[in-house]
């Protein structure tokens, strides 16, 4: 008997350096955004629900694309990321760890998260399907796609990207976050200390927010969670990461995280210049057959 599994997408992000509603824009030859071919993707990897979170102002027009797109294939839900009591001049969400505890009350099996405005590749999808449906909805027993970084620079500016540390076993053991990564020359640098910039590894793995989780996941979210927000909530900036909640639990509670090495096509709009070259490589994929247009 197969298990349900839920595909979650993180859509509630302001996307400053985009200018706009990126997880709402038009990407594919038929009016597709980048998560339609995310929800696509799941289907056929077998998810069995789809899972919306974004912010209130947005809902209206997410749920009349989605509903029409999808109402009639997959069960799909929304959940807000309602941010807790903040400082009065805080505008900045609290973060995607936040945001995945929001859904705790609706998410009762092994789910996978994405963000909306990431294209991630079949591939990821069906591996991401075979582990959640094999893993135990009762273990701290999670995933993660991995990307080789040289797959996911940008020619429009630096990058922020989790530089992964992986076992022989392929098992996780750190996540990384680095902030200004950039080709220069020859080789791939992060350029955070600009007069000592560090070299990296093209063919290492790198986050890109594609993980797979259990419902255990969530009772152990929401104590790290406290711990943060008791320590920050007068921040103005400071966000509630994933990655930083799983090493947590990697550390403290034995958590294991299986690297599924199966990243590949990899694309995204971190900057406005990349939408006219996401929308190409999409119509080169519907022209070859790799999609229905559509979506149908």
């Amino acid at each position: 008997m197969t298990q349900s599994t839920s595909l979650v997408i993180l859509a509630a992000g302001i996307g400053s350096r985009y200018g706009g509603i990126k997880q709402a824009d038009s990407f594919g030859p038929s009016g597709e955004w980048l998560m339609d071919y995310g929800i696509y993707d799941s289907i056929q990897a077998g998810f069995t629900k789809v899972v919306i979170i974004t912010r209130k102002d947005l809902r209206d027009v997410l749920y009349e694309h989605l509903n029409k797109w999808w109402g009639d294939k997959i069960e799909i839900e929304f959940v807000f990321q309602t941010p807790p009591a903040q400082h009065p001049d805080r505008v900045k969400p609290w973060g995607t760890g936040q945001a995945v505890l929001s859904t705790k009350d609706v998410v009762k099996e092994p789910f996978a998260i994405i963000n909306a405005d990431d294209f991630y590749g079949r591939k990821a999808y069906l591996a991401m399907g075979k582990f959640l449906q094999s893993v135990d909805p009762k273990a701290l027993h999670f995933s993660m796609v991995g990307y080789p970084l040289m797959e996911t620079l940008s020619d429009a500016g630096s990058v922020a990207r989790g530089i992964c540390n992986v076992d022989a076993d392929g098992k996780l053991i750190s996540v990384v976050e680095k902030t200004k990564i950039l080709q220069s020359g020859a080789n791939i640098v992060n350029e955070e200390n600009e007069a000592n910039p560090e070299i990296l590894d093209p063919k290492g793995f790198v986050s890109m927010n594609f993980w797979g989780f259990t419902p255990a996941l969530f009772p152990e979210l929401v104590g790290i969670w406290d711990e943060f927000y008791a320590a920050n909530k007068n921040e103005l900036k400071a966000e509630f990461y994933i990655p930083s909640a799983v090493t947590n639990l990697m550390q403290k509670k034995n958590a294991i995280v299986d690297v599924l090495p199966d990243g590949n096509d990899w694309m995204g709009v971190t900057y406005s210049q990349e939408k006219d070259m996401v929308m190409q490589k999409l119509h080169q994929l519907v022209s070859s057959g790799e999609y229905p247009s559509g979506l149908s």
